[in-house]
């Protein structure tokens, strides 16, 4: 796919040590793209910016075919995807970072400097705003400055990482301190007082939950009595029957919640009385408290304090954990696994 045509730019007159700019380009762009999406398109020269080598291809998705644009360094180590704009050397780094957001963004997306601080690229500081975006609300945007340019867009490393997520990740981890997460919280998971604890962000239905939750349940099998789980239920208003079963999952005991999901799936209440009818054909009786608990609101309370926290760090996926101060989109199984390695 891309691979293919990135190294057919070998055949135009570039020199051959490009050839590690175009490898670098589909390895970037293969770690973002799965297999199946098509591009065409592709295009490659010397960016505006000294030192830069800029390529160009198209993703094709629902909407039609999307250009992309990425800027690489001549070494080939470091790549930037998004806009780079070249500007004036005597502008301060802060200065730099505002011109580039605003080149890149209409004035009407309000925006300010919500983090800033250095990266690996000798010269580069990173920029993290807050972007208030129509429709869609706050969302964290980087740009990325130099000696003579600021990049609107991502960052990544010599191994293709993208650092701008990681970025991302703990900034909206530093929003929410874990003990007020968990207040008042049992871990449906282990125990409280388990070296290696995590928070889901999870919703009934959503498939990819039930996906992460099968890995956790695998991890707990070998390493029970060292890992600790807090599920946090933050149901999606595209999953029609998610809320009533949110509700009583948010006032069920934790140590039945991992039983319950699984029992849940599938099923389509259209209320919390189904919610309860489903269970009962389970085999999954709740007791009286559990009723009471949601009938009197507090369990419409604690999912509103669930969602506090998922706006106070901008979550608009799920699965996301919450692990180390870092809230991660998706389970976080590597990190995880090797911290539950070193208890061994």
């Amino acid at each position: 796919m891309l691979a293919a045509g990135l190294m057919s730019l070998a055949g135009q007159a570039w020199a051959n040590d490009d050839m590690a700019v175009q490898e670098k380009a589909m390895r970037v762009v293969d770690s973002l793209l799965p297999s199946d999406i098509q591009t065409r398109k592709k295009d490659m020269e010397k960016a505006d910016v000294p030192g830069y080598v800029k390529v160009v291809y198209e993703a094709k998705s629902r909407r039609g075919w999307i250009p992309i644009e990425m800027f690489i360094r001549d070494s080939a180590d470091y790549a930037f995807l998004g806009r780079m704009y070249k500007l004036d050397p005597g502008m301060s780094p802060r200065e730099k970072a505002q011109k580039a957001m605003a080149s890149r963004l209409p004035k009407r997306f309000e925006r300010k400097i919500i983090q800033s601080g250095k990266t690996p690229m000798k010269g580069v500081k990173e920029f993290l705003f807050q972007v208030k975006v129509p429709k869609r609300g706050p969302q964290p945007v980087a740009a990325y400055v130099g000696k003579d340019f600021g990049v609107v867009g991502q960052l990544f490393d010599p191994n293709n990482k993208n650092l701008t997520e990681v970025s991302k990740e703990k900034w909206a981890g530093s929003q929410v301190a874990w003990k007020d997460l968990i207040k008042g919280l049992k871990p449906v998971y282990g125990s409280a007082d388990a070296p290696v604890k995590f928070a889901m962000f999870t919703d009934p239905e959503c498939p990819a939950c039930q996906h992460a939750k099968g890995r956790i349940d695998a991890l707990m099998e070998k390493h029970g009595k060292d890992l600790a789980g807090y599920l946090l239920w933050f149901p999606l208003s595209i999953h029609a029957h998610a809320k009533p079963k949110a509700k009583v999952l948010a006032c069920s005991p934790a140590d039945r919640q991992s039983k319950m999901f699984n029992a849940l799936k599938g099923t389509e209440p259209k209320n919390v009385d189904d919610v309860f009818s489903a269970l009962e054909d389970k085999g999954i009786d709740l007791s009286e408290q559990v009723h009471k608990c949601v009938s009197s609101g507090k369990a419409k309370e604690r999912l509103q304090r669930y969602r506090h926290f998922a706006n106070e760090m901008q979550v608009n996926s799920v699965p996301s954990f919450y692990y180390k101060g870092r809230l991660y989109k998706g389970f976080p199984e590597t990190e995880i696994r090797q911290a539950l390695k070193s208890q061994d």
